[in-house]
């Protein structure tokens, strides 16, 4: 029995009644049955959800309910958004760490892997999570100075070349980043929204994306697209590095080799190989590798 389950044991009280013995869970235990409850409402489908959506889908009284729902905010379990609810960062960790089982980790470890050692640079694959880009696998690069990520963490999809791959290729990412503005990180971020919808457009044209320093001063980064089967975008490709050594004209070098690496990825999961037309902005279509590699 695992340590988890002795502890559920241990905690459960055994009360005595008229019609003899009887177990009954403690309060503690039927706090995170309700508490699962109410985290279970939240999916894909349904990601923000109003108190009153939480009452009726669980049947919970609406005082149990709403001190629940405070306590899960309280523990990042969940993130309030005015008078609407959803799954909070913790939750997204935890997601995180349980995408490390998935067909697309099985995939991708040997191939970040081999990014890492072809570039000398950190190679990270990140999956999207609501407004937030996630770190599922990292391959830390070998040099003294470098850039450092951790399977978790959660970053914005406003800033960075791995958000705007996001963006570039996922109608409901740009959709859901849009609204929340995007603040000015460094000198290098671009926040009006024209001038990001054009580096979306260019992006999308060569098959991947270049950030000089827009989330973090001294970190530029390259990333592309990773697609499952029909097309649908469920991964970026990311590679990170000091700006020193991710100019421009070497990020211009890099980017396809990247591309390259998300290709071979989408097609280890699933994605039929073959031609595709140039994507429309917010379009989830594949770009047409070839032009990535030719610029």
């Amino acid at each position: 029995m695992s340590t988890m389950r002795s502890l559920a044991v241990r905690r459960m009280l055994v009360l005595t009644t008229d019609a003899g013995v009887r177990v009954e869970r403690s309060g503690s235990v039927q706090v995170l049955e309700k508490a699962g409850k109410v985290l279970d409402c939240f999916s894909a489908d349904n990601p923000a959800m109003r108190v009153a959506d939480l009452r009726e889908r669980t049947g919970l009284p609406a005082t149990t309910c709403l001190r629940i729902v405070r306590t899960l905010v309280e523990q990042d379990l969940l993130q309030r958004e005015g008078d609407v609810y959803r799954i909070g960062l913790r939750v997204l960790v935890w997601g995180a760490a349980a995408t490390a089982g998935s067909v697309l980790l099985a995939a991708a470890g040997p191939l970040i892997r081999r990014l890492r050692d072809d570039t000398g640079e950190t190679s990270v694959l990140f999956v999207r999570q609501d407004a937030q880009r996630v770190i599922v696998d990292v391959a830390q690069s070998r040099q003294s100075i470098i850039f450092r990520g951790t399977v978790g963490e959660a970053m914005p999809l406003a800033a960075g070349a791995a958000g705007k791959v996001f963006m570039a290729w996922d109608p409901a990412a740009l959709q859901r980043a849009r609204p929340l503005g995007i603040p000015q990180f460094t000198h290098g971020t671009v926040t009006d929204w024209d001038a990001v919808d054009e580096q979306l457009a260019r992006g999308r044209e060569r098959g991947f994306m270049f950030a000089d320093q827009e989330r973090e001063t001294g970190l530029s980064s390259i990333a592309a697209p990773v697609f499952g089967p029909g097309g649908r975008l469920v991964a970026a490709l990311s590679l990170g590095a000091p700006a020193f050594r991710l100019p421009r004209d070497v990020a211009e070098r890099l980017g396809p080799d990247v591309a390259s690496g998300a290709t071979a990825l989408s097609r280890a999961i699933g994605w039929i190989d073959g031609p595709t037309p140039t994507p429309t902005p917010g379009g989830h279509h594949p770009p047409s590798r070839g032009t990535g590699r030719s610029r």
